[in-house]
């Protein structure tokens, strides 16, 4: 496993103890209308959440990293999650490509702080994991991602019904992708 650090940013696995952290954000009224469609979770909800971040680390070796800003060099605030997965329900199993996922607070929203994770877990994708490509999806109305993607390369290829619902399906390659201003990646196990 691997921890991603930019100029203002840790970004590290997840663990047992980042419950709450996951709880409080999907609890966030951004979040809640920006990605859950209205719906407040339970403290079981975010627990079972949580076990499936860990599950796919376990499974794949990366996933979705905890955000953090840092203050002194160090990581303080919890700013959200941003990460890679597999074989979900939006995306097929494919060895070759991965799907960008990222949820933020509202109060680390508008900062840049989407951008320069996605930029990090973008380049760790193709220069550490070898994806040919990753993908996303975003509502139509959701500009604030849209744009946020557009800053990190992707692409839009077309439009995709999940769930009964259009999404924009956005795609980036190494060739579009657009890297971190610095980027250090620590093994977690190694180090």
């Amino acid at each position: 496993m691997h921890t991603l650090e930019t100029p203002r940013l840790v970004l590290r696995p997840p663990t047992h103890s980042d419950e709450l952290l996951v709880h409080e954000l999907h609890s966030d009224p951004f979040v809640i209308n920006a990605i859950r469609d209205g719906v407040y979770p339970t403290i079981e909800q975010s627990r079972a959440t949580l076990l499936q971040f860990l599950n796919h680390w376990q499974h794949h070796r990366f996933g979705l990293w905890m955000v953090f800003v840092k203050d002194d060099g160090q990581a303080r605030e919890f700013a959200g999650y941003c990460g890679l997965m597999c074989g979900d329900r939006y995306l097929p199993e494919d060895p070759n490509n991965a799907l960008i996922v990222t949820c933020l607070h509202a109060a680390a929203s508008g900062k840049g702080i989407a951008v320069e994770a996605g930029r990090a877990v973008v380049q760790f994708a193709f220069e550490f994991l070898k994806f040919e490509k990753v993908t996303g999806f975003v509502r139509p109305n959701n500009k604030r991602s849209l744009i946020k993607n557009m800053k990190i390369g992707f692409f839009y290829s077309g439009d995709a019904l999940i769930e009964k619902n259009t999404r924009m399906r956005l795609e980036i390659t190494p060739r579009t992708a657009v890297k971190a201003d610095e980027l250090r990646v620590v093994d977690c196990e190694g180090a």
